[in-house]
């Protein structure tokens, strides 16, 4: 019994051994720290920063005597090119990492900022004279590129005059002929997209800040409360920046890219990232809460709020929810007096937790 208790012992400490040197050496630490020799098969192991145990381990079909690592990402060996360790199908003669870190063959270009195991095609660029871009302001999370005939974001080519496009800021840009907007939808291939809104207006374009932008005398917004708005006065003599959402067009108060009329501009105060007043009125998402009382309104935390009478869900007033002693539980997201119990505004318990 012994015997084979020993047996199955050593086994196991082999399994553990084996198990924990998987990776050898680095094939080229100048280039990857994610491209290993195995530590005791003939194999090429692709692991992320080498952290086989957190980011992933796969065993590559490259020749060992003849992988050579090309960046931190790629490698080639004499039949194929490799990718994050995965095979592609590229023209394997003439493939290349440009001086940009761009791949490339000779007839196609190819995007690499992606989750999957392939490259994708950019189609529609020109391997000779593609390059990545950045705009000014630079937008960290939009990956931007031309060549010679067209503008491309994030891998796709844009429907654009190459020749005026221009990107105002994270959120909006321009060609000739038309005002584009810039925006992110997590269902598409691509995370960013770029949509024809209006007729470029005319006259010089600037950006106010990361959400607004003036053409002439026309202020164009878009953000993530507003996908898109315009509005073009007689002449502009004046801009105000309050906040990233909230400026002042001569007297003219917009809030996410809409007008708010009768707003004292002297008393006018942003509460919070929702609520708005002034000394005679309280907004809540632009939207007037007829009832508030500005002197005594507080945000109390996410949509609920209170003043001197009553407890409020966005616009609407919590019926017989007490000011005094209504409190959010961020971690539970219920709002309570602690006789009454709201839940995304709505009551959900009465007179017992």
């Amino acid at each position: 019994m012994f015997t084979i208790l020993g047996i199955l012992a050593f086994a196991a400490l082999l399994f553990l051994i084996s198990f924990f040197i998987r990776l050898g050496k680095p094939v080229n630490a100048a280039l990857s720290d994610s491209y290993y020799h195995h530590g005791w098969k003939r194999k090429i192991i692709y692991s992320p920063m080498g952290n086989w145990f957190e980011l992933g381990y796969h065993e590559t079909e490259a020749d060992p005597s003849t992988f050579q690592v090309l960046s931190k990402e790629f490698g080639k060996d004499n039949r194929f090119i490799f990718w994050k360790g995965r095979q592609q199908q590229v023209d394997h003669a003439t493939f290349e990492i440009d001086a940009n870190g761009t791949p490339k063959d000779a007839s196609q270009v190819y995007y690499h900022f992606t989750y999957q195991n392939s490259l994708l095609i950019i189609e529609g660029a020109d391997p000779k004279t593609y390059r990545p871009h950045i705009f000014n302001p630079e937008t960290y999370y939009q990956r931007w590129g031309l060549d010679d005939y067209a503008v491309f974001l994030e891998g796709k080519k844009l429907d654009v005059d190459r020749q005026t496009f221009n990107q105002l800021n994270s959120t909006l840009a321009i060609d000739s002929s038309h005002v584009y907007i810039i925006t992110h939808n997590s269902a598409a291939s691509t995370s960013a997209q770029v949509l024809k809104t209006m007729p470029n207006p005319g006259g010089t374009a600037t950006a106010i800040n990361n959400y607004h932008a003036r053409i002439g005398n026309t202020i164009l917004v878009s953000n993530w409360k507003n996908n898109f708005a315009s509005h073009t006065f007689k002449a502009i003599d004046s801009i105000r920046v309050l906040d990233e959402r909230n400026i002042v067009v001569n007297d003219i108060l917009l809030s996410d890219g809409k007008i708010i009329a009768d707003v004292d501009l002297s008393t006018f105060e942003v509460v919070n990232r929702e609520y708005l007043k002034d000394k005679r009125n309280v907004y809540y998402d632009t939207e007037l809460i007829l009832s508030a009382d500005p002197q005594s309104f507080t945000p109390v935390l996410e949509d609920y709020a209170k003043d001197n009478q009553y407890v409020y869900y966005k616009t609407k007033i919590l019926e017989g929810a007490d000011p005094k002693t209504f409190a959010f539980n961020y971690a539970t997201g219920i709002g309570s007096d602690s006789k009454l119990f709201f839940k995304d505004g709505e009551l959900v318990n009465d007179n017992k937790k």
